[in-house]
């Protein structure tokens, strides 16, 4: 009986750490490309702050107990009539240094993200070229997808310039004037990437999935062969469509809501930026899963 014990837990404990090694691995050469390190650190950033704004509910609602009960004794002590009031501090817990952590790992997270994309412009040169020398065949496609690289050039640049001035690099009255107004002015680039981005998802669409990275139509090529791999690539690009659907909506939003240098325009609480900031992160690191699996 013992023996059977011991060999099912031994058999439990190489599963175990053949399915952790194979994880780790998979994760491994997902942090080895660019594009899942973005993707690792969108998600990992929204999910903090979501995780933030249910701690920061519970501390609330902690400290509101205690305000109640520290009312209830006053008021024992009180003659009628008689009012009183006091201000203390909140009394440091668990729950309050964990909701302090766990906003600074957030912030941290997002400086980083912050700090990897001064370097976008880089990409975005990339992309443009990639579309100079194979560009869409159909033309509402490449008028939105030249659209994007401007808007999103743009953005980029504003947002690196009020980054360095944030971090006193770029330095003098005219950045720290300028810093607030940039941040805001990169998200509604950003946001009007978005929007671009939404209506060249609608034109692909349009088109049946066919016309976008290069996919081929029926009419290339009359035999069966062709028409099922024509079947087949639009199917993969219709999977992909609805990837890049959800996590544009989920930008949408967010793009709104710090397109003002006034919040409270387009009020979204912590929880709701960290919800819709998780789809895209989820869809990305999906997509980045898949694409470093091994075959």
């Amino acid at each position: 009986m013992a023996a059977a014990r011991y060999r099912r837990l031994n058999l439990l404990l190489q599963q175990t750490a053949t399915r952790t090694d194979g994880f780790l691995a998979h994760l491994n050469r997902v942090l080895a490309t660019s594009a899942g390190v973005e993707a690792v650190l969108c998600t990992l950033c929204y999910t903090l702050y979501f995780v933030h704004s249910r701690l920061t509910r519970l501390l609330e609602k902690r400290y509101e107990r205690l305000a109640l009960a520290l009312a209830t004794k006053a008021a024992s002590a009180l003659f009628p009539g008689e009012t009183f009031t006091a201000s203390i501090e909140p009394p440091r817990s668990r729950l309050s240094e964990l909701c302090a952590s766990t906003k600074s790992l957030a912030d941290l997270v997002d400086d980083f993200r912050f700090f990897t994309r001064l370097w976008r412009l880089v990409t975005i040169y990339s992309w443009a070229r990639d579309n100079y020398t194979s560009p869409p065949g159909d033309a509402a496609l490449k008028i939105l997808v030249w659209a994007q690289v401007g808007v999103s050039s743009v953005f980029q640049f504003l947002e690196n310039g009020a980054y360095l001035a944030s971090k006193g690099i770029l330095r003098g009255e005219r950045w720290e004037a300028r810093q607030a107004r940039w941040f805001v002015l990169s998200n509604r680039f950003w946001l009007a990437h978005t929007v671009l981005e939404g209506l060249r998802l609608l034109r692909v669409r349009q088109l049946r999935y066919n016309e976008d990275f290069g996919a081929k139509t029926a009419d290339e090529d009359s035999n069966v062969k062709a028409e099922g791999e024509v079947r087949v690539q639009s199917e993969e690009l219709k999977r992909k469509w609805h990837s890049d659907f959800y996590a544009n909506a989920g930008w949408l939003p967010l793009t709104l809501h710090w397109s003002f240098e006034d919040n409270a325009v387009i009020p979204i609480s912590e929880t709701w930026i960290g919800l819709f900031g998780m789809l895209p992160g989820i869809v990305m690191l999906r997509d980045v899963w898949e694409q470093t699996r091994e075959a």
